[in-house]
């Protein structure tokens, strides 16, 4: 199973356990009762050390139970979104600044807490409709896709340097979220406007996608970003290779200029 999912249904076993607990500190503690005595659950006669685990053991449910439940889902988003960030990083400190961008891309220090910020939204829109309706349904399974898809992006786009790929998940991001959203607001009306600034931005990193794809026009099957990464893989910073492909560059360009 991919491990997304396997983490995606760990949280929801964490979930159920959060609701277990809530039950158990609502009971408090039980005594037990026979005829006119009543027998108290602990022995007078316990050692320190039993007494103190006991205790520690009884506080836990009531720890958990302060635990808002979207907490969980929002650290389960966050992590998952966290799986693409070593691609991400390394792409940005190599290829992709060498490559043509468009103006308006953002600095590469904007990517995580917005990214962070909207996988906590999408983690606390997600348990609204879990707790309203259960996991079982089209608009949590048409999620559950659309998430792992999300996830896909970051290795198509930074790690393979599949920059129309990359731009095709976008699309296909917008239009299953086009079709998520209406769900959920039929379920729980916040829940769908918490993922509003997630379609805002996927609005314009699509954008941002399509622009960079027109800045790096495939030639003989291979873009520039291909070549540059290629040219980055040894890890070296700025090398031989580099300066030998700009120095070509310049010279096809300083030709074109000049009309030979």
């Amino acid at each position: 199973m991919n491990p997304i999912l396997q983490l995606f249904f760990l949280l929801l076993a964490v979930n159920d356990v959060h609701s277990f607990s809530n039950a158990r500190s609502s009971l408090g503690r039980v005594t037990r009762t026979d005829g006119n005595s009543r027998i108290a659950s602990s022995s007078t006669s316990a050692s320190p050390t039993a007494s103190t685990t006991t205790t520690k053991l009884r506080a836990l449910p009531v720890c958990l139970g302060n635990v808002p439940p979207w907490t969980y889902f929002s650290l389960l988003h966050i992590l998952g979104g966290c799986s693409g960030t070593p691609i991400v990083v390394r792409a940005t400190k190599s290829w992709y600044n060498r490559i043509p961008l468009p103006s308006w891309t953002p600095p590469n220090f904007v990517f995580a807490p917005v990214w962070t910020t909207l996988y906590g939204l999408m983690g606390v829109s997600v348990s609204r409709i879990i707790k309203s309706v259960g996991r079982d349904n089209i608009a949590m399974k048409l999620w559950a896709v659309h998430y792992v898809l999300n996830l896909v992006w970051a290795p198509v786009f930074f790690g393979f340097q599949q920059l129309r790929l990359g731009f095709a998940i976008n699309v296909f991001l917008i239009s299953t979220l086009s079709v998520i959203l209406p769900l959920f607001h039929r379920i729980d009306p916040l829940s769908a406007y918490l993922q509003v600034p997630y379609l805002l931005w996927l609005l314009y990193a699509t954008k941002l996608n399509q622009s960079i794809c027109k800045l790096n026009p495939m030639v003989e099957g291979v873009n520039e970003a291909r070549l540059q990464a290629d040219l980055c893989s040894d890890g070296r910073g700025y090398n031989d290779a580099m300066l030998e492909y700009d120095i070509k560059k310049l010279q096809a360009a300083a030709a074109k200029y000049a009309g030979l």
